[in-house]
């Protein structure tokens, strides 16, 4: 079973990916604007990003009320939530993101190394075995 403070990051982080999701759904230019993203961008891409936040938050959900310790997923997750941090420090960088979607991605950053504190302490409760030859 996972641990509770793991659990419990696990629910928090799916309802910041619901309000993630949000801001990215076409029709909310405003909401989008005012959290410092392009406000124009095409509605496929805006309904593939939001979807994927979406999905993202489901799983996150799902694993916090489980409690069920998906390690890929969590490394995936980690990653992606890294990712977007960095993407959006450097476009804010180079002036195509204002500050505040840079600094609206540092509690990304916190989930990204609380999986990251997970993922390392519980390395060695998982055990990989190798298929024998026959």
């Amino acid at each position: 079973m996972m641990a509770t403070w793991m659990r419990i990051a696990l629910l928090a982080t799916a309802v910041l990916n619901m309000f993630g999701a949000a801001v990215f759904v076409p029709f909310f230019q405003n909401f989008r604007e005012s959290n410092g993203f392009p406000a124009q961008s095409h509605p496929l891409y805006l309904w593939i990003i939001a979807s994927w936040i979406f999905m993202f938050g489901l799983c996150y959900f799902w694993l916090g009320v489980t409690g069920r310790r998906e390690r890929l997923f969590l490394v995936i997750a980690g990653a992606g939530k890294l990712t977007f941090v960095l993407l959006l420090f450097v476009y804010w960088q180079t002036g195509q993101v204002s500050i505040n979607a840079a600094l609206g991605s540092l509690s990304d950053l916190f989930f990204a190394v609380i999986f990251g504190i997970w993922l390392w302490r519980t390395r060695n409760d998982f055990i990989y075995l190798e298929e024998t030859p026959k």
